[in-house]
């Protein structure tokens, strides 16, 4: 993305119409079970390494047996096993290869071109949001940038939902797409 493209997309995310979201009261039992993921080819063995330093159960495609295989056998293998695919592919993002009710949860990470900050900034994003309450991100597709959070799924009318959530200055918002 170029500069001049980064700054509209930025003047448009701020002109969008956010919500507060209220703070959170006791958390339901779900919230105590950690995720587990499946680090794709493309992110490399040092994610899962440093996700499994941290406690978290994180497996890299090698330890599978699928390395240079295709998407579709990770997506199909990460559905099996009920491991989040954590990639930077957004190939994940397409509904018709690989279809929500067979999806994990898929969460794209940014950093594919080499930038270590923004992967660093999403993992840790990742812990933080993602890390717990592996059920919820069930049929979710996910992508994670330096600005927001984007999460499609359908809601309890079978509708596809759009929303995006930020924080700024320790207030979190949130914002829907129609």
């Amino acid at each position: 993305m170029t500069t001049d493209h980064r700054r509209y997309a930025l003047r448009d995310v701020a002109n969008m119409p956010w919500k507060p979201l209220p703070t959170p009261g006791e958390l339901p039992p779900e919230f105590k079970r950690r995720t587990r993921f499946l680090v794709d080819e493309a992110l490399g063995q040092e994610v899962a390494n440093y996700l499994e330093e941290k406690g978290y159960n994180a497996m890299f495609v090698d330890k599978a047996g699928l390395t240079g295989h295709s998407d579709e056998d990770v997506f199909a293998y990460a559905w099996r096993e009920r491991r989040v695919l954590l990639t930077h592919d957004h190939d994940f993002l397409d509904d018709t290869r690989f279809p929500e009710h067979r999806n994990p949860g898929v969460i794209v990470l940014p950093g594919g071109g080499g930038d270590r900050y923004a992967l660093g900034f999403a993992i840790g994003v990742v812990m933080t949001v993602f890390g717990m309450a592996p059920s919820i991100w069930e049929k979710s597709k996910i992508t994670v940038n330096g600005d927001y959070i984007t999460i499609r799924n359908r809601d309890e009318d079978g509708k596809t939902r759009t929303t995006r959530y930020r924080e700024i200055r320790r207030r979190y918002e949130m914002f829907e797409d129609d």
